[in-house]
């Protein structure tokens, strides 16, 4: 989810998704939590949660942690960006080296 801060609300909004990655972070299932603020639009904030599956991740949508979505997206002086990505495979840094070689023309 990627939410816009006014100045005023920053803070408050910083305060109420930062509230929200403990709990999350120690739900069964849940890969990672993190929020990440733009570091060219400084009042862009992005939460981003990783699930072992996409029904952990549903499992985890309790009633307090919907309030505490709704509260941010009130925080917001835009219209919240909301994703939900579901990832079919995943490969790490040997496929970069994999594409690199190719590229130079090495077998």
């Amino acid at each position: 989810m990627q939410i816009v801060a006014s100045d005023e609300g920053r803070t408050a909004l910083l305060r109420t998704l930062g509230s929200m990655l403990g709990p999350t972070r120690v739900t069964p299932g849940c890969l990672d939590a993190r929020l990440y603020s733009d570091l060219d639009r400084r009042k862009a904030l992005l939460l981003v949660e990783d699930w072992q599956s996409r029904e952990q991740f549903e499992l985890n949508l309790d009633m307090a942690k919907l309030n505490a979505i709704v509260a941010a997206i009130e925080l917001s002086s835009e219209a919240p960006v909301v994703r939900v990505d579901a990832v079919e495979r995943e490969e790490g840094v040997d496929v970069l080296a994999l594409h690199r070689s190719a590229i130079l023309g090495n077998p």
